[in-house]
């Protein structure tokens, strides 16, 4: 077990109440001491919000910093969670078209992007339906906190896999329906597998994996729509874009979850990761 590991498994033992106290010095150190990745953070709420004022930008940001601090220490809580946390700190919604997809004996394409706390709307996700999620991950640098991650993804049933083995692992999948989660706000790492659009104001280049893989293997496709309703409290609801990819082109149904994922941003634009440089 890696220093890094057993450093995070302790922290998770902690009562959440005092993970956000320490959540509260982070945000100090990080935010004023620091200053971590702020003219990234400026830089992006600058170009999506043209017409906010300096004072309104900065409220975000604050508020971002806060979010990202509270972010950190929650999913290193998810290492240790239960069930009936899930239950206590995050709603799930709107769960009857994923049960029917599941006793018609179809996989589906869950996406969302890096919004609210997506590890844990995740576990709710794994805990409160039918299937079993699989997630496609780019692996980390860092091989301690690669670790950590996929323990962390892996947990409630769920699987995590890199994205290379998730595409071998759907081509062959034979098994009862199946879930397969993806963030969609990753920029594309081929540039072939990107779609040309205006996101939050900005000329963007969005990634079509999740429409391609919906599109060739004809997976209902959800987008899962997050609302924070207060520290540490979360929301969620499946939002079916489409019952039959197959039949649409990949980059109508890109242009459909990246308008949702805009829509969710704009509710709540602290939620969004801003840290890292979304354009050049």
């Amino acid at each position: 077990m890696s220093i890094i590991y057993a450093l995070c498994y302790l922290l998770s033992l902690l009562p959440l109440r005092l993970l956000y106290a320490i959540s509260d010095l982070c945000y100090i150190v990080i935010y004023y001491l620091i200053g971590y990745r702020k003219k990234v953070v400026r830089q992006n709420l600058t170009h999506a919000f043209a017409n906010k004022t300096d004072q309104q930008c900065n409220a975000i940001e604050k508020n971002f910093y806060h979010h990202l601090c509270d972010l950190l220490l929650e999913h290193i809580k998810a290492l240790t969670i239960t069930p009936s946390f899930l239950l206590q700190h995050v709603t799930m919604n709107d769960l009857a078209t994923i049960e029917r997809c599941y006793k018609q004996g179809k996989s589906i394409i869950l996406v969302s992007g890096h919004f609210g706390n997506w590890e844990w709307i995740a576990h709710a996700l794994a805990w409160q339906t039918s299937y079993i999620l699989t997630a496609g991950y780019q692996p980390l640098h860092h091989a301690s906190t690669d670790r950590v991650v996929l323990h962390l993804r892996s947990r409630f049933q769920r699987k995590a896999m890199p994205m290379a083995a998730l595409f071998r692992y759907m081509a062959t999948y034979k098994g009862p329906p199946q879930a397969t989660t993806l963030l969609i706000d990753q920029a594309p790492f081929d540039k072939h597998n990107g779609y040309p659009t205006t996101f939050l104001t900005q000329p963007t280049t969005v990634s079509l994996t999740a429409a391609k893989l919906a599109k060739k293997y004809n997976q209902p496709l959800f987008y899962i729509q997050i609302d924070q309703i207060k520290r540490g409290h979360y929301q969620a609801k499946p939002i079916l874009l489409t019952a039959r990819p197959a039949e649409l082109p990949a980059q109508e149904i890109a242009e459909r979850y990246i308008r949702k994922l805009e829509a969710n941003i704009l509710q709540n634009p602290a939620l969004w990761l801003w840290s890292h440089r979304r354009w050049k």
